[in-house]
C-alpha cells in the first residue's frame, strides 16, 4: 500500500537511545593514534595526474638574467652573459724601444770600446813617454863622454878620457886615488854642509831613507837635506841628522836597480861615523861613500 504525504506531520517517535555526553577514553585515544599514523588520503584533481604526451607543448628553456653592464678603463663593456656580449678588446700594449745602436753595436759596447782605448793608448804613451827619456838620458851621458874626450889640454896633449860611470860618481871609477877623502860642499840653500869623500867604500849602519839621485852629488845634497828638514819636522831624535851616505852608480839604472833587488842608488845612514869605520863594498858593483865632516 502506498504511503501517502498528504496526511500531514507524524509525531517524532520516543523510543530511540537518548544522545548522551561521553568521555573521552581510551579507546578514543588509540583512534586518533590510528588516525595519525594512517593518515586519510585526499582525492587528488586531475590536474595532478599525468597527461597524454603532446610533441608541441614544449618547455621553454629559461634565458640568464640580464646582466647590467660593466665598465673597464672608461669603456662600457657588455656582460658576458648578455646576448650582445662581446669579446672584451685588450689595451694596446707599449711597443718595445729598440735599443740605440751605432754601426750595428750597442750604446753601451761602443762606450766600453771607447774607454778600453783610451786606456790603452795612455799606457803606451807612458811606456813611450819613458822609453824616450831613457834614451835621451843615455844620449846626454854619451855625449858628454864624447865631448870630454874631444877636450884638450893647453899644450895639445889629450886628457883622460872619462866613462859614462866616472862621471856620475865624481871619478870615483875612472880616478879614485885623486878623488879619494876630497871634500865636496852641498847645495848653498841646503847649508853648504862638507862631506868627505871615500872611493870604493861603503858606510855601515842602516839606511835611514833610499832614493835614487843623478850622481854622487846629488846624494850628499840628500844628506844635507836630511839634516836640515828632518829636526825641525819631527825634533832632535838620534836619527833626525844624517851622518853619511853610500852611492852606487850602477844603481842609477833603475832597470839594473830591480834586476839587484835594490830601491835606490842613494842610502842616507844615521851617525856617528868615521873613516875608520868604513867597510870594502862586496856588492858585486862599485860603492862609495862620503861622510859628513863639520868644520873641514
Amino acid at each position: 500500500m502506498a504511503a501517502r504525504f498528504d496526511s500531514g506531520l507524524e509525531p517524532a517517535r520516543q523510543d530511540y537511545p537518548e544522545v548522551t555526553h561521553v568521555q573521552q577514553g581510551y579507546g578514543h585515544q588509540q583512534y586518533q593514534q590510528h588516525q595519525q599514523q594512517y593518515p586519510q588520503h585526499q582525492p587528488q584533481p586531475y590536474s595532478d595526474y599525468p597527461q597524454p604526451y603532446d610533441p608541441s607543448a614544449t618547455t621553454p628553456k629559461p634565458e640568464p638574467p640580464a646582466s647590467p653592464p660593466s665598465t673597464f678603463s672608461g669603456q662600457t663593456v657588455a656582460s658576458p652573459f648578455s646576448a650582445h656580449a662581446h669579446p672584451v678588446a685588450e689595451p694596446p700594449q707599449p711597443k718595445p724601444t729598440a735599443a740605440r745602436t751605432i754601426c750595428g753595436y750597442s750604446l753601451l759596447v761602443v762606450v766600453l770600446s771607447c774607454i778600453i782605448a783610451l786606456l790603452s793608448a795612455a799606457v803606451i804613451g807612458l811606456a813611450a813617454a819613458t822609453g824616450i827619456e831613457s834614451q835621451r838620458a843615455t844620449s846626454a851621458a854619451s855625449s858628454l863622454a864624447a865631448v870630454m874626450s874631444a877636450s884638450t889640454t893647453a899644450t895639445g896633449a889629450p886628457t883622460a878620457t872619462p866613462t859614462v860611470v866616472g862621471v856620475i860618481d865624481d871619478g870615483c871609477s875612472d880616478d879614485p886615488d885623486g878623488v879619494n877623502k876630497t871634500l865636496y860642499t852641498s847645495f848653498s840653500l841646503l847649508g853648504g854642509l862638507k862631506f868627505t869623500r871615500y872611493c870604493n867604500r861603503d858606510a855601515p849602519n842602516a839606511p835611514l831613507l833610499s832614493l835614487f839621485a843623478a850622481n854622487f852629488g846629488t846624494c850628499m845634497d840628500a844628506c844635507a837635506a836630511y839634516t836640515k828638514y828632518v829636526p825641525g819636522t819631527f825634533g832632535n831624535t838620534a836619527n833626525a841628522t844624517c851622518g853619511a851616505v853610500s852611492f852606487i852608480p850602477a844603481w842609477a839604472n833603475k832597470i839594473t836597480a830591480s834586476n839587484g833587488g835594490a830601491p835606490g842608488n842613494c842610502y842616507l845612514k844615521g851617525g856617528p861615523q868615521n873613516e875608520s869605520a868604513l867597510t870594502t863594498p862586496n856588492i858585486g858593483v862599485d860603492c862609495h861613500a862620503a861622510i859628513f865632516t863639520p868644520g873641514a
